[in-house]
């Protein structure tokens, strides 16, 4: 899918997934916008992170190398790592 030279790298259900993709790919210097179907803040049901369609590859590539596994989430929803786990 393509709009004016602009290409989705993905599309999410909640805001928080398509702005943390958003935010990654800022840090990254990759151009980007967010695109709802919100007519109402809050009332939206799908959400896109578009990019230039010649960074489009980039773009997909920065968002695999992301990936975080589960284990992951849960020592940052901890706020430690697995290593101070194991030390206690």
């Amino acid at each position: 899918m393509t709009r004016n030279g602009w290409s989705v790298v993905a599309k999410f259900g909640d805001r928080i997934s398509a702005q943390a993709l958003f935010g990654l790919l800022e840090a990254e210097q990759v151009p980007c916008y967010f695109a709802s179907n919100e007519v109402v803040p809050g009332l939206g049901t799908e959400y896109a992170v578009l990019v230039p369609s010649e960074l489009l590859h980039r773009a997909q590539w920065i968002r695999q190398q992301s990936t975080v596994s589960a284990e992951e989430l849960t020592d940052l929803a901890m706020g430690e790592s697995a290593d101070e786990v194991d030390k206690s």
